[in-house]
This record gives structure tokens, C-alpha cells and sequence, in this order.
């Protein structure tokens, strides 16, 4: 009697359905966490294949987005960084985590943007960590510019991080002292020094953090030492489709004498502030057609701060509340805008201080490269398209 031979079918998404279709488990699937989708690898081959797909967690992440899943991430002294998420007015600690790499674990949170955050040691400003908290990925890189004249490296004077949607690419962007800044590409893990910085450097003293938005990244610039935008501030922006730095005109809102502050708030560039001695600060946002639209008036400040110079405003819930940290303290608040009421932030399984709001992120599997853990060597390409290593 012969034996009948075997053979070994490969597994696809279909076997692992018993009630529900492709499509209608794809498209719950998408909508979960990834803390979720992480463990959901192990269930078979197949999901591991779906999960692992790079498109797929491309719309995880366009999901993640439109749902508004954001975390908030805080930073201690330690080195440590919490990821939390605010259910009924109440900071939930969500995971507590260590950089994986240890010159990185006094880093400061520069910005962040699509899911990545963009970390740098102070003690070795030259060292920067492009970070996913969701996944832990990540990919450390170095600056690779000097000066001419003594060799020496260049400090940087900003850093920010956008997305490129056109080649799916994130670019890291650092202004250096007022006379070039360079672009760093995640997919090439490649510097490119760009044209000289537009600007004359002795009109300017400080810089403040970059802001990114869609393929854009603002920051503001002061002839003093001076964190807020008035009306002798200048505005500026890399745009990565013309990949040049532009000017953005003061709105006319910003009176003589009141300060702002600026960030994104529903994935728009924001400012928010009004006069040091006022008891209200108005919240205004720029639309796609480039107009500034006035959102909301925030009411009883004295009630949690000292003044517009005392308040941090962090996001926005899906209620349309608005949350807020007192810079003196830490504090967290919710303002309800139809009460026009603060509502104090309690932080569950937290028995210190609140410590800083790092950043604020999305909850995203996605890395735009899947080499982010293989170390190669960097390439620095110069104006004239040399590639050095």
C-alpha cells in the first residue's frame, strides 16, 4: 500500500478567520493600540506577515491620527520617560520605559512628529536619537558639521523633525549658528549641508524649538533672549517640497504688547497668549488656505497660573477640551471652553510630582525603514554631490 505523500500548505490571513471576513477583521484590527497589535504577532504567521506589512502600518498610523491617539509622554530626571493618556480628567500611566541606549538617558525631547520623537544628550550635542516609543525602535545619528577655519564641531542652534509623504521619508532638519543648516534622511541615513541660512546672523539671539506640520517645520527667532513670539519676533519655516527656509508674517493679532507661544494643536501650527497682566488667553490656528483662525478664549487663568507666561498648552481631547501645564509647577489642568471652567489633572499610580510634559505623540507602529537597527556607517553629502564617509 503506498503511502500518500504530504504536502505542507503555506498559511494565509483567510485560516485564521472562523466569523468574520478579511476586510471586516482588517479593518478592526487596524483600529487597535499597538501594544495590542505587538502581542497579536504571535497569534500565527499570517497576522505576524499583515502586522509586519509596512502599508499596513502606514494606515495604522493615518488611523492612529484621525482617531487623535495621543500620548503623553514625560521625562524625569532619571532619565526614565512614562507614556500616559487622560481618561476622564485623570492622567493614566500607561508604561514606564529606559532609552535603550545609555547615552541617552538624560536626553531631551527636541520634538516629535508622525509617531517619531527626536531626542538629543545635552552632554554631547553632536549625538542625536530618532526614537518610535510605541515599538521601541529607533536609530541614533551623528552630526557630521565643523567649522572651517579651527575644525571644530558646530553647535547646533535648532533641530526639528518632519515627514516627507512624497518619497515616505522622515527628515531631520538642525540650523547651524545662523549659517547653513543641514538635512539628515532616515531612509538614506545621509546628511545633506543645504543653501546658507537666509537670515543675517546678528539679528538674532535665541531660537525657539521647532514645530512641525505637514511637511513643514516652524520655528521663531528673537534679537534677545526671549521664549515668546510679539512683534519683533520673526517666524520662519522649512518647507520640504521646495526644501528652502521661508519667512511667516507676524499676524496682526499679536499686539504691541502681548506674547505668544508656538506649537500644533489638531494638526495645525497654533498661537496662543495675549497680555502678561491679562486674566484670558485666546487661542488662534492657521488653516490650509494659510488664514489664522481664532479658536477659543481661555478664561480664569489666575485660577491655575500666575499669568499667560505661567501656562503651557498641550492638546486637545476629542471632547474639545483643552489641556494645559503650569510651567512653575507642572501641574496639569483640562479647560472646558463651554464651562469655561479648570478642571485639575489627578496622575493615577503616580505618588511623586508630575514631572514635565516631554512631548506629545501618536501611537504608531510605523518606521519609515526597516533598517533602523542595522548600524551603517552615515554619508555626508556635500553641495557639490560629493559622498564622503
Amino acid at each position: 500500500m503506498s503511502k500518500k505523500r504530504l504536502v505542507k500548505r503555506q498559511p494565509d490571513f483567510e485560516d485564521d478567520m472562523s466569523i468574520f471576513s478579511c476586510d471586516i477583521l482588517y479593518s478592526i484590527i487596524i483600529r487597535l493600540p499597538v501594544k495590542s497589535l505587538l502581542r497579536f504577532q504571535s497569534v500565527s504567521k499570517p497576522w505576524r506577515a499583515m502586522i509586519s506589512d509596512s502599508e499596513f502600518k502606514k494606515s495604522h498610523r493615518d488611523h492612529s491620527k484621525a482617531l487623535e491617539r495621543e500620548k503623553i509622554l514625560l521625562g524625569r530626571k532619571t532619565g526614565e520617560f512614562e507614556f500616559g493618556e487622560l481618561e476622564n480628567s485623570e492622567l493614566v500611566i500607561m508604561e514606564k520605559q529606559w532609552i535603550p541606549r545609555k547615552k541617552f538617558h538624560r536626553a531631551q525631547v527636541l520634538c516629535s512628529c508622525e509617531g517619531l520623537s527626536l531626542l538629543m544628550n545635552p552632554h554631547a550635542y553632536l549625538y542625536f536619537f530618532l526614537w518610535n516609543p510605541s515599538t521601541r525602535e529607533y536609530r541614533t545619528l551623528r552630526c557630521p558639521y565643523r567649522e572651517s577655519a579651527t575644525n571644530h564641531p558646530v553647535v547646533p542652534l535648532a533641530c526639528g523633525l518632519c515627514y516627507d509623504s512624497r518619497v515616505d521619508d522622515y527628515k531631520v532638519i538642525i540650523m547651524m549658528s545662523y549659517s547653513f543648516y543641514g538635512v539628515y534622511s532616515l531612509n538614506n541615513n545621509s546628511w545633506t549641508e543645504e543653501k546658507v541660512f537666509p537670515y543675517p546672523a546678528k539679528s538674532y539671539a535665541t531660537c525657539s524649538p521647532l514645530v512641525s506640520i505637514e511637511g513643514r517645520v516652524f520655528w521663531f527667532m528673537h534679537h534677545r533672549a526671549y521664549p515668546y513670539v510679539d512683534r519683533t519676533s520673526t517666524i520662519i519655516y522649512f518647507d520640504i517640497k521646495s526644501v528652502e527656509v521661508k519667512e511667516l508674517p507676524i499676524p496682526d493679532f499679536v499686539g504691541e504688547d502681548e506674547i505668544f507661544r508656538l506649537l500644533t494643536l489638531r494638526s495645525c501650527l497654533c498661537l496662543y497668549g495675549g497680555k502678561k497682566t491679562d486674566k484670558e488667553s485666546n487661542i488662534w490656528i492657521m488653516e490650509q488656505d494659510g488664514n489664522w483662525k481664532w479658536l477659543m478664549n481661555v478664561c480664569n487663568l489666575p485660577t491655575i497660573c500666575q499669568g499667560v507666561q505661567d501656562m503651557k498648552l498641550l492638546c486637545c481631547t476629542k471632547d474639545g477640551e483643552v489641556v494645559f501645564q503650569r510651567v512653575s509647577c507642572h501641574q496639569l489642568f483640562i479647560y472646558n471652553p463651554k464651562r469655561q471652567q479648570f478642571v485639575t489633572v489627578g496622575v493615577r499610580e503616580h505618588e511623586s510630582p508630575t514631572p514635565p510634559i516631554a512631548s506629545i505623540c501618536f501611537d504608531s507602529l510605523y518606521f519609515s525603514t526597516s533598517k533602523v537597527r542595522r548600524r551603517r556607517k552615515q554619508r555626508f553629502v556635500t553641495p557639490n554631490n560629493q559622498t564622503t564617509q
